[in-house]
């Protein structure tokens, strides 16, 4: 373990940095960066079996600013024999990438740029949602979903479901 000091948002935090986190199969593991490039070092990673977070507009996790950070979820599973599926993403004030096997395959509201997310201009509180069809080859594959949050309450989610069990896609709900 180690002490990490990071400025944000005008504030000094003392973090300890976890030096390796596995988590288990299919199970994401979570970075949170206390900027919205996920530039340098995360300031906490853990594991997340779901990507479903309404952390309104408090911070989400402790040291970590309210506005102005991001989350990037990544985890490889076996698809089995492959097939369609449906990704889905939906979320609130900022924007979010999901990517499989590094290749874009939802861009939330189009405004990172890039592998590395720039700075997201503010938004209000309008909930987005976006599905898409995936043809994934079977065997193992990585997904990854970056989010940030401009400021206000931070929403998402994220779905990778054969389109059987895909359903109804709703949005968050506005504040």
């Amino acid at each position: 373990m180690a002490t990490v000091i990071a400025a944000a948002m005008g504030g000094v935090y003392a973090l300890t940095a976890q030096a390796s986190v596995t988590c288990a199969p299919s199970v994401f593991k979570r970075q949170m960066f206390a900027n919205t490039s996920f530039s340098g070092t995360p300031l906490t990673t853990d594991c997340d079996s779901a990507i479903d977070q309404d952390w309104g507009t408090d911070a989400p996790a402790p040291g970590l600013p309210d506005d102005r950070f991001g989350v990037r979820w990544s985890v490889t599973r076996d698809f089995g024999s492959g097939g369609p599926f449906v990704l889905t993403a939906s979320g609130r004030d900022g924007a979010a990438r999901v990517y499989v096997d590094g290749r874009l395959r939802i861009d939330l509201r189009g405004n990172l740029r890039g592998d590395v997310p720039a700075q997201v201009p503010a938004y209000g509180p309008t909930p987005m949602s976006k599905s898409v069809g995936v043809a994934v080859p079977p065997g193992r594959h990585t997904l990854r979903v970056d989010y940030v949050n401009r400021s206000g309450a931070a929403e998402v989610a994220f779905t990778a479901v054969p389109p059987s069990r895909a359903g109804t896609v709703n949005p968050p709900s506005p504040r």
